[in-house]
């Protein structure tokens, strides 16, 4: 209770003197992207300070929090979340945990339970001392729920969705079955589960040379069919003697590989996951290779690197990647050595005489954390560094399992307190960084909590219901923009303060604290951030599109003669590249004479070469490289060294949309009218069939909030189309949208690029249609016969409605970017025409009869009209063979006539309603004058006499 009762005071003193906690969430991008384009997304949200309910004897806030709400996206389950201060108040540290979606959980009526199997409620019989560590193997950055195996004679894993903060021991729901044979022989039969694979949606797990998965229920994934409700065996007729991770997903699918057994020695099987399904690929023996524990391949897979240090009496168990250059080798002997790439000096970690005093010092201070029963289960790297799994014993037969931060920088800062030190230089230093969400393509939203009248400033349980629903009316603004129209603003939040103009009246009704429910929203407190600045920091991944560049410079503060180790020597910076898709430059700088050289400034210069030869979608089918930034010095010199990875490809958050405001002004202005539909539609405008149809699009950053004409050249198709309403639309098939749009038969366009070859790529390329330049382009609807506009019935008196479904792509015929800007729209046209042959078949059946009354005429003239042109085919009721009951025909005269009276009131109408008014305004002017004329004079005033007289 002292320790809460001080807690308590901390965090009042912190909130009295300034403190506000600022939560930043950030959403990784699904691995399948078929439904939703692939995005990067972070919200940030400032708390809002809450009184919690209980005694308080002398003073008004005796216990506080801040509360912020949890926002969700669709296809998102894996969230960082990061909790840092806004810089006022105490000082605290910034923290970081993950908020991950655990889809292998069910609910029943005593509460939630694994749906992998029955828990475990205590560890103690399964880890030994003795017990060897082993890796945690999931998708990199995908997997929301890692697992564990490998104890012992127990087909029991730890499952976690908090990256071990906390976990679950389940023994899993497997068959066990011992299935052994001349091919497949089995030395002997284990329960343990050897190896365990994390993907997105799916489990993996290894029992003697048996395989099988789980797939987890993830509704947000928008999967095909629900999760597993048992383990499933798969790859049957597969002696598996190991299952390996493959650590990143490829073209909407995660990868996992087989290796044979048996008979099937030195072969390998590839899985592929995509969606929910499972399936192997059988690949050649000759694909394997074994390397030796003391020779490494390099990125490019062509050279090797031998570990000068590494004893060749320890052979390698396991590595451990941390993706930014940094991994960690694990000897069979539970020795932990470090590297970095392009290194070939390994130091060893554990034991170590730095290790022993670090952890002499933890145990002199009483941590738990620590213990000398300690048992090492596993490492693992995330954005924190180095991690480490250990289980401490409690004395009592139960123990607890511990996560803590691996003293990796320590250990390595400890090897070099020497007389004097291996590096010449001491701090590498970075500065005229970009604005890093132009290459990292991370949107970012900035909130606030909404004001709330209660004078101490505590929210109160509608405030925060408040503050929930606008963080998810601002996320669903944010999907919701993704749509092809434009808004004239190019902001997601537009549709929130495109009417400001009734801010100032609700501010000052707040002002006066009258606000309804005692809350008050200020709409400019939720706005989207284009303009984030670097913090003289490499971003955490970098975006390059077409032959883009990415530069920034670097300066190294030099050591003293008296500190170095060696005098006289000069480090070289050296940016290295990984693969062929970019390019490093480091121009040769001259330095003052009174400055050291490498003290100069570095002007470092990524580039794009412009070899990848495909366009794919936004953010879709990216290669993977990367960009080591070293410093060359003596091997034994771990500073100066930056890694980045580069995803060469469309970057994600890059769209074209119709740019709707501009094509209806240039349509009307152009055609000098504008028709729109009866029945009318702002997010769906209508153009008029005889009109010319003059389309822009504009080509949008949905990070930094650029929005500009597209000025490069794409091809129009029609794709699909129906008559009425926008819900008959259907989709054309292939031969049809050949047919439609090779030989325009439903629109023709002019602006076409004169060039063969471009022509001939677009047909390459699959897209037949129109290839059209961006400036100014005018189209034509001519629906044509034998196109599925020609010829469309009307339903009353008004003209037929046609919706088609149209394809924009830059696909081919456009080769300044990687980007395939691929756009379907809906464009609403009416006032279709009738064919020729339709309009003589009305025309015919609209004559008089003169068998028939002319009441008998007008109620019959529908059926006729149909079922004369081909629509109403027949009518029977039994033997009966009379119309249905509607109005009947109507005579030639009547139709005539309704039609001149229309023409007179649309065209006559005005000129005679306003020659009346002038008529009018005329009449009553001269009746005013001859009034005036009329009127009798008025005698003078005469004054009146004066007093006595009369």
């Amino acid at each position: 209770l002292p320790s809460l009762q001080d807690a308590t005071k901390v965090i009042r003193s912190a909130h009295l003197t300034g403190l506000r906690p600022i939560v930043t969430v950030t959403f990784e991008a699904p691995v399948n992207t078929e439904r939703q384009k692939p995005q990067e997304l972070q919200i940030e949200m400032k708390g809002a300070p809450y009184r919690l309910q209980g005694p308080c004897a002398s003073e008004e806030v005796c216990r506080m929090c801040w509360y912020t709400p949890m926002p969700m996206t669709k296809r998102s389950v894996v969230m960082e979340v990061l909790v840092k201060s806004n810089g006022l108040g105490l000082e605290v540290d910034d923290k970081r945990f993950v908020m991950n979606i655990n889809g292998y959980v069910k609910e029943t009526e005593t509460g939630l339970q694994s749906s992998l199997g029955e828990k475990v409620t205590s560890l103690a019989e399964m880890i030994s001392l003795d017990s060897r560590s082993r890796p945690i193997w999931s998708t990199f950055n995908q997997a929301p729920v890692l697992i564990l195996g490998g104890f012992q004679d127990y087909k029991i894993i730890l499952v976690s969705d908090s990256e071990f903060a906390d976990f679950t021991a389940v023994e899993v729901g497997i068959d066990s079955c011992w299935i052994g044979s001349v091919n497949c022989p089995l030395d002997s039969f284990s329960s343990s589960i050897f190896d365990a694979i994390a993907t997105e949606s799916v489990l993996l797990l290894r029992q003697n040379q048996l395989v099988y998965y789980f797939t987890g229920n993830y509704s947000v994934l928008f999967l095909p069919v629900p999760g597993s409700g048992l383990w499933t065996r798969v790859l049957n007729n597969i002696c598996v003697s190991r299952l390996n991770p493959v650590h990143f997903p490829h073209n909407d699918s995660e990868f996992v590989i087989a290796l044979g057994g048996g008979v099937q020695e030195g072969e390998f099987f590839l899985g592929t996951i995509r969606g929910m399904a499972c399936g192997p690929a059988h690949s050649p023996r000759e694909l394997c290779w074994f390397i030796p524990a003391e020779d490494l391949p390099l990125y490019d897979l062509v050279n090797y690197i031998h570990l000068s240090d590494f004893p060749q009496r320890s052979p390698i168990s396991y590595f451990i990647l941390s993706y930014v250059g940094e991994f960690v080798c694990v000897t069979v002997s539970e020795e932990i050595w470090f590297s970095v790439e392009g290194s070939s000096v390994v130091v060893r970690l554990y034991p170590s005489e730095p290790w022993d005093m670090f952890f002499s010092l933890q145990l002199m201070r009483g941590s738990k954390d620590f213990s000398f029963n300690e048992t090492f289960v596993s490492l693992f790297f995330n954005k924190e560094g180095l991690q480490q799994l250990v289980y401490i014993p409690d004395g009592h037969g139960e123990g607890k399992l511990i996560k803590r931060n691996f003293p990796l920088h320590y250990i390595l800062d400890s090897q070099y307190i020497k007389f004097f030190h291996p590096c010449s230089f001491s701090v590498m230093r970075l500065e005229d960084l970009p604005a890093p969400q132009r290459f990292t393509r991370m949107e970012h939203y900035c909130t606030e909590p909404p004001e709330v009248m209660d004078r101490t400033g505590f929210h109160n349980n509608v405030s925060l219901a408040v503050y929930q629903g606008l963080i998810f009316q601002l996320l669903w603004l944010h999907a919701d923009y993704s749509r092809p129209y434009a808004d004239p603003v190019h902001d997601p939040t537009w549709r929130w303060w495109k009417n400001r103009k009734q801010y100032g009246y609700f501010f000052y009704v707040a002002s006066n604290g009258n606000s309804s429910g005692g809350v008050y929203v200020d709409m400019e407190g939720y706005t989207k951030i284009y303009d984030l600045q670097p913090n003289n920091q490499l971003p955490s991944k970098i975006y390059l599109d077409k032959n883009n560049v990415f530069s920034f410079s670097v300066f190294l503060s030099i050591r003293s003669k008296a500190q170095s180790s060696k005098r006289g020597e000069s480090p070289i910076l050296l940016p290295v590249p990984r693969g062929s898709w970019i390019r490093a430059f480091l121009p040769q700088l001259r330095s003052p004479p009174d400055q050291h050289p490498a003290n100069s400034p570095h002007q470092v210069t990524i580039r794009d070469t412009g070899q990848y030869p495909e366009q794919e979608l936004s953010g879709t089918k990216l290669l993977k490289s990367s960009m080591a930034l070293k410093v060359a010095q003596r091997l034994d010199c771990h500073l100066g060294y930056a890694m980045v990875p580069i995803f060469i490809g469309c970057p994600p958050g890059k769209r074209l949309a119709f740019d709707i405001t501009r094509t209806l002004k240039y349509t009307t202005k152009q055609n000098k009218r504008y028709f729109d539909c009866i029945h009318k539609n702002p997010e769906l405008p209508c153009f008029f069939f005889n009109d010319v149809f003059y389309p822009f699009f504009l080509i949008q950053d949905m990070v930094t909030g650029d929005s500009g004409p597209f000025m490069g050249s794409y091809m129009l198709r029609i794709i699909g189309g129906g008559p009425y309403s926008e819900s008959r639309i259907r989709l054309y098939s292939p031969s049809e949208i050949l047919d439609y749009n090779t030989p325009q038969i439903l629109v023709t366009c002019s602006g076409r690029r004169d060039a063969v070859t471009i022509l001939k790529a677009s047909r390459q390329a699959g897209h037949p249609g129109p290839t059209l330049m961006a400036s100014f382009p005018s189209c034509r609807w001519i629906c044509e016969q034998n196109s599925p506009c020609y010829d469309v019935v009307p339903l009353d008196l008004t003209a037929p409605d046609y919706f088609f479904l149209v394809e924009v792509s830059n696909r081919a015929v456009d080769k300044s970017t990687y980007c395939d800007y691929d756009l379907e729209f809906v464009i609403h046209i009416h006032g279709l025409r009738l064919s020729p042959s339709r309009a003589i078949a009305f025309m015919k059946l609209s004559r008089c009869q003169p068998d028939e009354s002319p009441q008998q005429q007008f109620r019959d003239w529908p059926y006729r009209f149909l079922k004369g042109t081909g629509v109403l085919h027949s009518h029977r009721r039994g033997n009966s063979t009379s119309p249905p009951a509607f109005p009947r025909q109507i005579s030639m005269a009547v139709l005539t006539g309704i039609v001149f009276l229309y023409v007179l009131h649309q065209v006559l109408g005005p000129v005679i309603g306003a020659g009346f008014t002038r008529l009018i305004q005329r009449f009553e002017e001269a009746l005013a004058v001859r009034t005036d004329e009329l009127r009798l004079p008025t005698p003078p005033c005469q004054p009146s006499c004066p007093p006595g007289h009369g």
